[in-house]
């Protein structure tokens, strides 16, 4: 391992540094390349953007007139037009010369500086669009002293033997603006003519300088000499073909060095983009690696120091995983059983507030059957055995009714067992309409009970599922109790693999505040000593336990609907 250590950090540091500077120098050719292209558009948009000036001028009726009989007043009308023009262009000059190359008209008629007068026949900007009808030239001014980039356009007058050349129209316009422009972007960026000379540059200290005789930059034995007069580049060796060193501030800078052609002219763009970030993410993933392999030989030393104990711990936590196991099997007993004990004291409180409907449902038929048995001793007395007969079979069917009724009660009020089977959902909401049946009657509630005729089964149990739905029907119920017409509906519907069973009353409803509050344990909505707020939460449990779920909402037509949703199952066999 310590082996591992020694020998594996700088090993991996200079793989992962080599790996990664290749890649980043990759990425940042790709992303000098689309600089490159971003700074060539805008030297070409510049330039386009004045080039049909000059053309457009020497057109121009009274260029020509000018031009063919310069008087005063014309001199002075086209000084002030030509002032405007450059004004509006933002040009460093607009003039007119004639065919010798004296300047007539100019836009800088008024200032120390003006071109009126002066003879410009040597520049070759005149020379060639007196020529070709058309010149372009980058040069210094020589009366102005300001650099700037020429087009001339050719002024001619049509005649039987051809055109006759009156003239030329020369813009100048700078380049500050685009340098200015250029400054912003982060690399250095050059345009050279055909002879390799600096003059549009955002490094101004490199305008009217030469580029290296030897491009790519090689390393050099001697340094290059200036190129007839011009001083050169100080660019040196930067470790590759397409990289170029500087120093700036004492310290060696690294850059890579982009180029492409101008179209349409002998000018080349240059980009320098620096490679630092391409360095600084190099020694990043350098000193990342040697820290992994640092980590994994720690990691590795420290696992070895560690096995025996773990293997001591892994003993202990066997025991503590057994002893927890236990101790969660016994809390999720006694929590099963006291969710159970919770379950059956809300079906007996549910039976406590029923006790009065089934008293009287007892009391009916134990009243009947105390007349019955009355009449029947007088008719025996009267010898009417047929109608003794017929009194007794009163009394045996009203003692079924009774049986019934306990029968319902018992079953209603016994434990669960708690194992899922199929159950019939009309059965059970039969079962839970006869429980509420004298509770709904006494308070006028109207039941309506969409079943369908065959036969529903779900996944659940018969007695929990009495409850739930003994819980919402009680509640619909009681929602209602401050409306004059009561009417519930119970609607039992198969929905693909689920059945839908829902509960509706036309109540007031529920606030909407209150609606995601329903189903916490010991909320309620119901005056004090009324419900303590488990009923629905016992409700929610139960249905989940089945695999389904309960949802309640409020209806667009008024009231409140309890939706149940369970898993549809075959009939038992």
């Amino acid at each position: 391992m310590l082996l591992a250590f020694v020998a594996g950090m700088p090993l991996a540091a200079a793989l992962a540094a080599g790996w990664t500077a290749s890649v980043a120098h990759q990425a940042l050719q790709e992303q000098g390349r689309a600089r490159l292209a971003l700074y060539e558009a805008n030297l070409r948009a510049e330039l386009e953007r004045h080039a049909a000036v000059p053309m457009v001028i020497a057109r121009d009726a009274e260029v020509a007139a000018l031009l063919a009989a310069p008087t005063p007043d014309r001199v002075d009308r086209m000084n002030r037009k030509l002032e405007g023009f450059a004004q509006t262009l933002g040009a460093l000059a607009l003039y007119i010369m004639n065919p010798d190359g004296t300047t007539i008209a100019a836009s800088n008629w008024n200032s120390a500086a003006s071109f009126v007068g002066q003879n410009f026949a040597y520049r070759p900007y005149f020379r060639l669009a007196m020529e070709r009808g058309e010149g372009h030239h980058f040069a210094l001014g020589t009366t102005s002293f300001v650099p700037g980039y020429y087009t001339a356009q050719r002024v001619s007058a049509e005649n039987r033997t051809g055109e006759t050349p009156l003239g030329v129209v020369v813009l100048k316009v700078g380049f500050q603006t685009l340098e200015e422009a250029w400054s912003h972007g982060g690399e250095k960026v050059l345009v050279t003519d055909r002879d390799g000379v600096v003059f549009i540059t955002n490094v101004p200290t490199w305008r009217y300088n030469a580029l290296p005789q030897r491009l790519p930059v090689t390393l050099p034995t001697t340094p290059d000499p200036p190129t007839e007069g011009v001083p050169t580049l100080p660019w040196g060796f930067g470790g590759g073909a397409d990289r170029i060193a500087l120093r700036e501030d004492g310290v060696e800078m690294r850059y890579l060095h982009l180029s492409a052609a101008v179209p349409g002219g002998d000018w080349t763009i240059h980009a320098l983009t620096s490679l630092e970030p391409a360095s600084t993410r190099a020694q990043q993933a350098g000193l990342l690696a040697a820290a992994v392999v640092a980590l994994a030989a720690l990691a590795g030393y420290a696992l070895a120091q560690r096995r025996v104990v773990l293997m001591e711990r892994l003993s202990f936590q066997e025991e503590a995983r057994a002893e927890l196991e236990r101790r969660v099997a016994d809390a999720t007993a006694e929590l099963r059983a006291a969710e159970n004990e919770l379950t059956q004291a809300a079906k007996l409180a549910a039976l406590g507030q029923m006790s009065a409907g089934i008293a009287h449902e007892i009391n009916q038929p134990l009243a009947a059957i105390r007349s019955f048995a009355d009449n029947a001793v007088v008719l025996l007395d009267r010898d009417r055995r047929d109608a003794v007969r017929d009194n007794l079979a009163e009394i045996a069917d009203l003692t079924d009714r009774m049986a019934a009724i306990t029968r319902q009660l018992k079953g209603f009020a016994r434990r669960a067992s708690g194992t899922l089977g199929p159950v019939s959902a009309q059965a059970a909401v039969g079962q839970a309409l006869a429980l509420l049946e004298s509770r709904l009657r006494r308070d006028a509630v109207q039941v309506d009970a969409n079943l369908p005729a065959d036969p529903v089964w779900v996944m659940g149990e018969d007695v929990r599922l009495q409850q739930v739905l003994v819980n919402l029907i009680g509640n619909a119920a009681d929602a209602m109790r401050t409306v004059p017409h009561r009417a519930i509906t119970v609607t039992l519907a198969p929905e693909g693999d689920e059945t839908v069973l829902s509960v509706r009353d036309v109540g007031t409803g529920i606030a909407e505040a209150d609606l995601p509050r329903l189903f916490v344990p010991f909320f309620t909505t119901k005056e004090a000593g009324d419900g303590l707020g488990l009923g629905l939460s016992i409700s929610h449990g139960i249905v989940e336990d089945f695999g389904g779920n309960l949802t309640a909402a409020n209806h667009p037509d008024g009231g409140a609907v309890f939706t149940i949703r369970l898993k549809r199952t075959e009939s038992p066999a």
